[in-house]
């Protein structure tokens, strides 16, 4: 498989080969693999044994702490295209604590759902169907997955967050997300997770206004926005600094 250049869509001279994220000149801290063991208690089906690798998660891309320095943390993600018994591949669920984040999708398409769930009668789920280039925002409270419904092509995205920021992975306990994202009959379909008895439909927003408001530009890698504008982006390292 010839190199994929990503430099135009993340703005990092990056390249991937088929199986891994490459760099000259840049470098990541470590590499996660996440298994089928690590998603089964957020499956649809939890009686599966493959995909045995769900998604690879490249931490803490940096240039010779330039990023640091400016409080940045990068993280990067490879979702391969695949299926778990009927249920596209998919990153465990994880709570935004404080600090909002930015995904920017830079291969591939994707299927976002955002989660704040209070109880049956004060929860908000969003859905977000993402192409190359989209940008989204997650606000301190939500929790998100990020869903690799492409079946011919890699999902590849990358996470833009404070670096006193905290991720947890969450609601094992709850099966996953309110829906999971499946394919029937050769189509696309958002089915709700028995675990939760009630919950609201999934809600679509309008993301150009709403980047528009927090100073993004849909189809600029976010890394040089931040770069050439760092003070545009004040609110990503603010306490829930963020209202969609």
């Amino acid at each position: 498989m010839a190199k994929i250049d990503l430099k135009k869509t993340s703005g990092f001279q990056l390249f991937y080969d088929g199986e891994n994220l490459q760099s000259k000149d840049l470098s990541f801290e470590g590499k996660i693999e996440i298994s089928i063991a690590d998603v089964r208690p957020q499956l649809l089906n939890k009686e599966l044994t493959c995909p045995d690798i769900f998604y690879t998660k490249y931490k803490n891309l940096d240039q010779e702490d330039l990023y640091r320095s400016k409080g940045i943390r990068i993280n990067f993600y490879l979702l391969q295209p695949n299926l778990a018994g009927i249920e596209f591949v998919k990153t465990r669920a994880t709570r935004v604590l404080k600090y909002p984040r930015i995904i920017d999708v830079v291969y591939g398409g994707a299927t976002i759902l955002l989660q704040r769930y209070r109880n049956p009668k004060d929860n908000r789920i969003i859905k977000v169907v993402a192409k190359k280039e989209q940008k989204v925002i997650v606000p301190a409270g939500y929790a998100f997955v990020i869903v690799n419904t492409r079946q011919n092509s890699n999902l590849i995205f990358a996470e833009y967050l404070p670096t006193k920021a905290i991720s947890k992975v969450v609601l094992d306990e709850m099966n996953g997300l309110a829906y999971y994202i499946i394919r029937k009959n050769a189509k696309q379909e958002t089915v709700r997770n028995p675990y939760y008895k009630i919950v609201n439909e999934p809600e679509k927003l309008d993301w150009d206004k709403i980047l528009f408001k927090y100073g993004i530009t849909p189809k600029t890698p976010v890394i040089k926005q931040i770069m050439r504008k760092y003070e545009k982006f004040e609110w990503l390292f603010k306490e829930d600094s963020v209202d969609i």
